[in-house]
């Protein structure tokens, strides 16, 4: 029971603002916590751009469009490879381009053919992961920039104190509290562009199984027509 009020009598009272209770703002209180704040709130704007830019980027991959894969693949059964090519290289769809660059290789083999939409396929999963690296370096560094400034305001602290000779626990608490800022700090903006980067992921994976699903769609047909000989140029 002694311990509940004490936690009472220390408690501020309800509705009071203990930032404000002592005359500061918040910004002035962030300020407290050094220059390593740089770093790290530069890190946090370049994590909350990418999240919201590959966001927008693969909202608009997510979405199946299954007239235009019906119109590409009946250019493709009627054997109209440029046709088919142009259309499916002016779509904004990574499944679409990878089989325009099958089109495109319709002098080779049904082998050429694949391994040129195998590499397109690769170079179209790295554009969709392009930036996801800066995330996960984010998630790994601010952490680690908070923590390093607060070691370094605690050594300040323990220095002032050998220069004065004097132990003041309030001296001590202020240091601490104030540098502490850079820990919360960083670890926030750690969970932000870690949990950014996983779920930006699961969106990848989602918009990969669509491409596969659609390439393998693009590549029946094509195969379906050179066995009928429809393509000129391509050998079984």
């Amino acid at each position: 029971m002694w311990l509940f009020s004490m936690l009472l009598q220390a408690a501020p009272a309800v509705g009071t603002d203990p930032v404000a209770a002592h005359g500061e703002s918040y910004f002035s209180l962030m300020a407290k916590g050094g220059v390593i704040l740089i770093p790290i709130f530069l890190l946090a704007g370049l994590a909350i751009f990418l999240i919201a830019d590959k966001w927008h980027f693969l909202r608009k991959l997510d979405k199946s469009d299954n007239r235009a894969l019906a119109y590409l693949l009946r250019l493709i059964y009627e054997g109209d490879t440029d046709k088919a090519a142009k259309f499916a290289g002016e779509r904004n769809n990574p499944a679409f381009n990878v089989i325009a660059a099958g089109l495109k290789d319709d002098n080779g083999s049904m082998q050429d053919v694949e391994e040129s939409m195998q590499v397109e396929s690769r170079m179209q999963i790295a554009r969709l992961e392009k930036g996801l690296n800066y995330l996960a370096i984010t998630a790994s560094v601010a952490p680690m920039l908070g923590f390093l400034g607060t070691i370094f305001g605690v050594i300040r602290i323990f220095y002032d104190i050998s220069l004065s000779g004097q132990l003041d626990i309030s001296t001590i608490s202020n240091g601490l509290y104030e540098k502490m800022i850079c820990s919360g700090t960083g670890l926030l903006v750690g969970i932000i562009a870690y949990s950014g980067y996983s779920l930006l992921n699961g969106r990848i994976d989602k918009v990969v199984l669509q491409m596969d699903v659609t390439v393998n769609e693009g590549l029946k047909a094509i195969r379906s027509v050179s066995r009928s000989g429809v393509f000129n140029g391509y050998s079984s």
